[in-house]
């Protein structure tokens, strides 16, 4: 079967509005209104762009989700699909190179004219798979081979959750969402009695399996912290797409274990993710709380993003030392100038092997080597934890805006002094750039609001 195509429309503003794609246009929570078409117009562009053999899987507010197949995308848009291959220099165990198809700038692109789409579609870009921000070595469930940690009890009780739980404060009745590679219901959910729920986007199929194990260890990161939420995760293709449809089922949290490294340096947001980030920018305009991984040495987008949660790594030996690690993220961002990641931190694993913490996945997945278990790290596991802390906050107060409740992560949050993180930053007393506030302390945020 010929590989799917996966982009974002973008449908011209009126004559009232502004151009996304503006030299001056600089999106945020507060104009986010001044970039939004009409929706009629968008629906308009959807009937027609399937009238001319696309598929349009969601038309959203300020994009259209569509897929197709690469010749019909050369044929439509009169252009080329190549593949484009970036070195990479982070921190990441055999990750060389990040490689994207589409178009190049040398190539010719052209909006069809069929259906009068030329005078309705400003700009149409494929959407690339992220990079999952955590990297495994499997093992069995109790190697003790290393010091390594285990869900739910040694999470729980290093994020300082163990207490609230015994108080009833356990995320009941908040609702949080994660789009990533699949979630399967793995007996350790079913014997812990979680409340849990897979759906798949609307491009996607079978929302039960997950052959990376990726989206089903990691959620267990934030049923660790948070283990009476009501859990939806969606499994995805088109993280756009999928970012939307985790908007649409209306919940208090999101958290998002992937991204892009390309805020770097003398560079500029690539137009392919200014979808991404108007639907961010959606999500925090409707109250949802987002966190993002800042990276394992990435320059991660969407981590970087001002208005989300970016979470970074600290790692904690078996005699309970705190400290940066040289395995995660922390940078200035060129995009958003001012902006320093991370804004706090989860518990990340080191170099060289990074394998920290023990979590459940599909047998036959990638991430298995025995039982339906494997060894993850990272900062893909950092930010669920976080999010699972928002949860805890949610419950204590429904009223909370995100700005609040990033406040009160960086205000209780344990000081980090110690270590030196993966683009070379060294924690020292106060905020930094290694572990931006510190290590979420969710006993002390709790309280600060009690």
């Amino acid at each position: 079967m010929e590989k799917k195509v996966n982009f974002e429309v973008i449908v011209k503003p009126s004559r009232d509005q502004k151009s996304i794609y503006a030299t001056d246009a600089f999106p945020a929570v507060s104009n986010l209104q001044e970039y939004k078409p009409p929706m009629d117009k968008n629906v308009e562009v959807g009937r027609k762009l399937e009238r001319i053999g696309i598929t349009v899987h969601h038309i959203g507010e300020y994009s259209i989700s569509a897929s197709c197949t690469a010749k019909q995308f050369e044929k439509i848009f009169h252009t080329k699909i190549r593949k484009h291959k970036f070195r990479t220099t982070e921190a990441i165990a055999g990750q060389k190179e990040f490689v994207m198809n589409s178009p190049g700038q040398e190539d010719p692109f052209e909006i069809p004219t069929d259906e009068g789409l030329d005078q309705l579609i400003e700009r149409a870009y494929i959407q690339h798979t992220p990079q999952y921000f955590s990297t495994e070595r499997t093992i069995p469930p109790f190697w003790n081979d290393k010091f390594r940690l285990r869900v739910p009890s040694d999470v729980a009780q290093i994020m300082k959750v163990s207490s609230l739980h015994k108080r009833g404060i356990t995320g009941d009745g908040v609702k949080v969402a994660m789009p990533d590679s699949g979630f399967y219901h793995h007996p350790y959910f079913i014997e812990q009695g979680y409340n849990f729920l897979s759906i798949a986007a609307p491009d996607t199929v079978d929302h039960t399996t997950d052959f990376s194990g990726h989206g089903t260890g990691e959620c267990a990161n934030l049923f660790a912290t948070a283990p009476g939420i009501n859990f939806i995760g969606v499994k995805m293709d088109n993280p756009t797409l999928a970012f939307k449809t985790a908007v649409e089922m209306k919940p208090d949290v999101i958290t998002c274990s992937w991204g892009y490294s390309l805020d770097k340096p003398e560079t500029s947001m690539p137009n392919f993710l200014i979808p991404l980030h108007l639907a961010i920018l959606d999500a925090v305009s409707k109250g949802i709380t987002v966190c993002f991984s800042a990276g394992n040495g990435h320059f991660s987008f969407p981590g970087a993003m001002p208005e989300v949660i970016s979470v970074g790594g600290v790692v904690v030996d078996e005699n309970l030392n705190y400290s940066a690690t040289a395995y995660a993220s922390g940078f200035t961002s060129t995009w958003f100038p001012g902006r320093k990641t991370p804004d706090v931190c989860g518990l990340c694993g080191e170099l060289p092997t990074a394998d920290y913490i023990v979590l459940p996945v599909m047998s036959g997945a990638d991430l298995e080597k025995e039982d339906g278990w494997g060894a993850f790290s990272g900062t893909s596991a950092a930010s669920p934890m976080v999010a699972g802390v928002c949860a805890l906050l949610k419950q204590v107060d429904k009223n909370l805006t995100p700005d609040e409740i990033k406040n009160i992560l960086k205000y209780t949050a344990k000081d980090i002094v110690a270590g030196t993180n993966a683009h070379g930053k060294t924690a020292a007393p106060g905020p930094d750039e290694a572990t931006g506030y510190g290590l979420v302390d969710a006993d002390r945020a709790i309280n600060a609001l009690l």
